[in-house]
């Protein structure tokens, strides 16, 4: 098949380490994992690469075979499930660490979160046995190895070492996508490849599907495209968990949510911190919550040095002890929020109709706003807010995803423009990009507003028009 009728997830996947998004310690970890076995088998003869989807554990296990010259088995144990067809379709490969054509072998058993239930029980104990005593490296791969698989998986995370992958950062989504989008001439706006990545939620895989769903065949893509693809259901970033974490009565029913359905872990906690002034609105009530927060990011530091059995006390903290914060509250924290936002906007409060929704509220403005609707969406916007076409308003969650990403995503182009204008300064100047940064950048703006001043520095340093305007800006 030619590379232009391949799905793009395909057609754009990783070559080279360099192509992975995100995750380099990960990749790093594996990498030196791989190299240990040019010295002997090592004490470890597994890893386990855990991590929500789309976060690369299946590329770079193949970018690394390829740079490293090994011939990779790719299972699906999910298929392969019982010990006897485990059997059968390993046979001895274990056991012969060189194929017949010279090249090292290495097995990676994918979607292990398959191998589940009691008839699949042998599956899992094939994997151990084959461990033990195998001479090629296995790795293993599967969304979650905490929480309701804990248990199923015990017999192999005694066997391997954890590696996490992590959701790849927005920006590196959109890095991606900007990339892909220049490759094949696509005519997309930045604001649209920027929804697309906030979007994804972490999975870059499912971006790029995204990209290709709203573009193939096309040579443009608008913001409203991407509107169209609705809310995905991704059960890791539902609010719902959040909202039953926060309802909780009893630490059973707090640990009760998180296991309804897989989530990350450091996702989750962004979730319950960006929310947590929403429902804790006594002062009291927040600080005990937040306090709860600080406990469960100790024991998760302390998790990963040393025993990730601690995790269950980072989880005990970060739901029941979160929940049992909950005292006084009101739950009024999003209207004072809003209201202190339009405040600061310097507008009365008479100047919008606020209204309380099942989902949370609607904010309107009572008459056209002109050139100030754009101030106001963007200082909303920091408060999950979204404009309703045909409504009038902007719709405010009451539970609402992490606004960092949005935060990033809002200075992103400004924050390019800084880091060109560094290297030209750092280049002429003869200084670093951080002196550049924080003791000429702010003389050449002063400069800048002499005009013949202005047009000298800009000839000298090689200065794009865009690069000025955001200088005088």
């Amino acid at each position: 098949m030619s590379a232009d009728r391949l799905p793009w997830a395909v057609r754009f996947r990783p070559r080279t380490v360099a192509d992975i998004a995100d995750n380099r310690e990960a990749v790093n970890e594996l990498r030196l994992w791989l190299r240990g076995w040019e010295r002997g088998i090592p004490k470890e003869r597994a890893v386990f690469l855990h991590g929500p989807p789309g976060t690369g554990k299946t590329s770079s296990v193949h970018v690394l075979a390829e740079e490293l010259g090994f011939d990779l088995l790719e299972i699906n144990a999910s298929d392969y499930r019982t010990r006897t067809r485990m059997e059968e379709l390993i046979g001895r490969a274990t056991t012969q660490n060189v194929t017949i054509f010279g090249k090292k072998r290495l097995i990676l058993f994918d979607e292990m979160e398959g191998v589940s239930g009691h008839e699949d029980q042998g599956g899992i104990a094939a994997i151990s046995d084959i461990i033990k005593t195998t001479r090629v490296p296995i790795i293993l791969i599967a969304t979650a190895i905490a929480e309701d698989n804990e248990e199923k998986f015990r017999p192999l995370r005694d066997k391997a070492i954890a590696i996490e992958y992590k959701p790849v950062p927005t920006m590196d989504v959109y890095a991606k996508l900007e990339r892909i989008a220049k490759e094949l001439r696509l005519d997309a706006p930045p604001e649209a490849l920027e929804a697309l990545a906030i979007h994804s939620g972490g999975d870059l895989r499912s971006a790029i599907n995204d990209l290709e769903a709203i573009a193939r065949g096309k040579g443009a893509i608008t913001v409203e495209d991407v509107g169209g693809l609705g809310s995905r259901d991704r059960q890791e970033y539902t609010p719902t968990i959040v909202h039953n974490i926060f309802a909780a009565k009893t630490l059973h029913e707090a640990r009760k949510a998180i296991n309804q359905a897989y989530i990350n872990h450091e996702e989750l906690f962004d979730w319950i911190y960006e929310n947590l002034p929403l429902i804790l609105d006594d002062k009291a009530d927040l600080a005990e919550g937040l306090e709860a927060l600080s406990r469960a990011d100790i024991y998760e530091k302390r998790a990963r040095s040393s025993s990730y059995r601690l995790q269950k006390y980072m989880f005990n903290s970060m739901t029941g002890g979160v929940a049992f914060s909950r005292r006084r509250s009101e739950g009024l924290g999003l209207r004072r929020q809003v209201t202190t936002v339009v405040a600061k906007l310097g507008y009365p409060q008479s100047a919008f109709v606020f209204q309380e929704t099942a989902g949370g509220m609607m904010v309107k403005p009572v008459k056209y706003m002109g050139d100030d609707w754009r101030r106001a969406n963007e200082a909303l916007r920091g408060l999950g807010a979204t404009w309703v076409r045909g409504g009038n308003g902007w719709a405010i969650p009451y539970l609402r995803p992490p606004q960092l990403k949005w935060r990033y995503i809002r200075t992103y182009h400004s924050r390019r423009k800084l880091q060109a204008v560094a290297a030209k300064v750092a280049y002429r100047c003869h200084v670093s990009s951080k002196e550049a940064v924080s003791e000429v950048i702010p003389l050449l703006r002063l400069m800048y507003k002499n005009k013949a001043m202005a047009e000298a520095t800009t000839a000298w340093l090689g200065l794009e028009e865009d690069e000025v305007d955001w200088l005088k800006g």
